[in-house]
């Protein structure tokens, strides 16, 4: 008993450990979004923040798909290195590589030929549609960066250093605030001047990485590689789970726009791209969360430990419900000053508005947190299909439902109420999925990081 308790201690620091690396690296990078509003709300106005909301979706698209091939490849890296064969890791990587270019290309060619046509379909029009123009051109050009800095990022971090992985997270999302600050104020670049800081931001954080590539410290490298399509297929599907989660953010705020400005108009736009862009900081801290327990699953997943596995999901379950309810409970008691920081023009609807929504919409950080633990527990092991289906459950499928349900009975409080009500049903099926698998599964026993 004596030498279970110390490597159950062992799994705990390893757990805490990437846990809260991860955690730090996403409020780091979600920093940049909460700077883009600031910035916009204060340098551009109302208008700004009304544009800034509906062309979030267009970038969501980029990073969702980063994440789709970081995840992917990081939890596939981290298993076959569980299982001995390191070659194997690195013949993936590369391949994974090049296809993050290509569709990194394919995106900058959608955005530099269609760009008008792309703001439009997110409802921009009129003065907001030059304002819309000016990030999506700017900010489509970078997404062969984007992808590339997260498989490096995600690599390094099941390479044991996320330290380093965190560090090059945090580096890029400083920067980006830092030029916000430069390219909207003293330049008076607007909103490309937003997008351009987003840009960069990522070859801020490749740089950061480039000493442990130089040095040689890494285990995996680009090599030659026969291609194969069922690996890329398995990569893919791990990496889905994280890209529904992400991009359903950006569908959510392009159809709660829709919504909301039939029920309220741009007011009601402008109040919702408060509480969105703080939302999707807080999801931001989850998925953080969740990429934590990414490596340590993964890899005992490779090794067969499942006793481990299923000490990472208790320890990741308890942490995120915490998680949730704290930052609930911090943003409650300061409603007026986070709403103000937004609103310098001291619109009293818009206060109003946000203020009311923000009592409620952000229930659902009382469940979101564990919802995405456990689609990152079922990612982490290849479980793709059940991870598949509760993202496309509580991203896609049940928000129109209950937003076109609520709405009409409880108006703009219905809209509010949609996603803890959508959180809340995922978590009762996520939860049910979690106890059946674990009850057919027996542990093994052993405490192996």
């Amino acid at each position: 008993m004596g030498k279970e308790r110390i490597e159950k201690k062992k799994l705990y620091e390893t757990f805490f450990k990437y846990v809260s690396l991860n955690v730090l690296s996403m409020i780091g990078f979600s920093a940049f979004i909460l700077a883009d509003t600031f910035f916009i709300a204060n340098g551009i106005g109302k208008d700004g923040l009304v544009s800034l909301n509906l062309v979030i979706p267009a970038y969501t698209l980029i990073y969702a798909t980063s994440l789709l091939l970081g995840n992917g490849v990081g939890t596939m890296f981290s298993i076959y290195k569980g299982e001995g064969r390191q070659k194997r890791g690195s013949e993936m990587y590369t391949m994974m590589i090049l296809v993050g270019i290509g569709i990194g290309l394919l995106y900058t060619a959608l955005g530099i030929l269609f760009p008008e046509e792309i703001v439009m379909l997110l409802g921009a029009e009129g003065k907001i549609l030059d304002l819309s123009l000016g990030y999506t051109t700017m900010v489509f050009p970078f997404s062969a960066i984007f992808m590339i800095s997260s498989m490096l990022v995600s690599m390094v971090r099941n390479d044991k250093r996320p330290k380093l992985a965190m560090s090059a997270m945090m580096a890029g999302s400083l920067s980006n605030i830092l030029l916000d600050y430069i390219f909207i104020y003293p330049l008076n670049m607007g909103m490309a001047g937003a997008a351009l800081a987003t840009g960069i931001a990522p070859i801020i954080s490749i740089l950061v990485l480039l000493p442990y590539f130089i040095k040689k410290e890494n285990t995996f490298h680009l090599i030659r590689f026969p291609w194969r399509p069922g690996e890329l297929k398995k990569v893919l599907s791990i990496g889905v789970p994280s890209f529904i989660t992400e991009l359903s953010s950006g569908l959510v705020i392009l159809l709660f726009n829709l919504v909301i400005l039939e029920y309220v108009g741009e007011t009601g736009v402008a109040a919702y791209g408060i509480l969105a862009n703080l939302a999707l900081i807080l999801i931001a801290v989850f998925s953080g969360a969740g990429q934590g327990i990414q490596p340590i699953v993964s890899y005992n997943h490779g090794k067969g430990n499942k006793e481990n596995i299923r000490h990472t999901l208790r320890l990741g379950l308890g942490f995120s419900f915490l998680l949730g309810i704290a930052l609930y409970f911090v943003f409650m008691a300061f409603p007026e000053e986070i709403i103000r920081a937004f609103n310098p023009e001291n619109n009293l609807e818009l206060y109003t508005i946000a203020k009311d929504g923000m009592a409620l919409y952000f229930t659902s950080f009382f469940f979101a947190g564990v919802n995405i633990m456990i689609i990152s527990y079922f990612s982490s092991k290849a479980k793709a299909r059940i991870s598949f289906m509760i993202s496309m459950l509580r991203g896609i499928v049940l928000i129109p439902f209950a937003l076109f349900l609520l709405t009409p009975v409880l108006g703009i409080n219905g809209i509010w109420l949609t996603i803890p009500l959508v959180e809340f049903v995922t978590l009762l099926l996520g939860l049910y999925l979690v106890f059946t698998e674990n009850k057919k599964e027996e542990p093994s026993h052993k405490y192996i990081v």
